[in-house]
């Protein structure tokens, strides 16, 4: 008798629980949330001197047209992270883009002892956002760097400036 009331209870549970469900139109729900934006290339040199200003290369597209800002996130071994910066996307940009983003680096020597890594995705309006690049940076005493024929065409489309401080690990602890 004990196990009859148990597996009604049981079946009563399941059947309420289940009556909850509904069908979604995965099409509906793909259309209403849109697609993720695709940063399609991307270049920024691994290695400059201290006080350069690194540019990162990116193209991205998004079919909704509707992508709303580039987020980078720098990251630095035995640091953490530093504030997230966010450029504004605007007019054509929203659509398809390619340009750089710029960090101004500060001239000290002991920044040669750092590493540091960017990350960096595209996120639109209904925020959705594309798959995050991370890109190394070290510095050192090399020459100037040679930007590969690709991205000569955008070398005059700077989408934004990342407003980061970065300090080397010997300033921190300072």
């Amino acid at each position: 008798m004990k196990m009859r009331t148990y597996f009604a209870l049981v079946l009563t549970f399941l059947v309420y629980s289940c009556s909850g469900l509904q069908v979604q139109d995965y099409d509906k729900v793909f259309e209403e949330k849109g697609q993720p934006p695709v940063l399609i290339d991307h270049y920024a040199a691994a290695v400059i001197r201290p006080g350069t200003t690194w540019k990162i290369y990116l193209e991205a597209k998004d079919k909704d047209g509707d992508m709303a800002y580039i987020a980078t996130m720098l990251y630095q071994a035995g640091f953490g992270y530093y504030a997230t910066d966010y450029t504004r996307l605007t007019g054509k940009e929203r659509k398809e883009f390619a340009g750089y983003v710029a960090l101004r680096t500060p001239p000290k020597a002991s920044l040669s002892q750092d590493k540091f890594t960017m990350e960096v995705l595209v996120r639109d309006r209904q925020r959705n956002s594309s798959e995050i690049i991370k890109l190394p940076l070290t510095f050192s005493q090399v020459e100037r760097e040679n930007i590969p024929d690709k991205w000569q065409a955008v070398t005059k489309n700077r989408l934004g400036v990342v407003v980061t401080d970065i300090q080397s690990m010997q300033q921190i602890t300072e």
